[in-house]
């Protein structure tokens, strides 16, 4: 299928929508994707990548952890 023509597509359908919750979320994808740019996505190092998932280990052992609800609502 063309570009252009899903495009489209989504734009008939976006129109339509009068939920204000799938609005905000549509919202929030568009304003994380407007802020991000091949500058601010780098390829991570390994030493990054375990030092990452200590840190996340180290969040759960703190109890420094939300549920994927309490995510959702931020």
């Amino acid at each position: 299928m063309d570009i252009q023509v899903k495009k489209l597509e989504l734009i008939e359908w976006i129109a339509q929508i009068s939920d204000v919750n799938i609005i905000s979320k549509m919202d929030k994808i568009r304003r994380t994707y407007l802020t991000m740019s091949d500058e601010n996505i780098k390829p991570m190092s390994v030493a990054d990548f375990y030092a990452s998932i200590e840190r996340a280990e180290e969040d759960i052992r703190s109890g420094r952890i939300y549920t994927q609800e309490e995510v959702e609502n931020l």
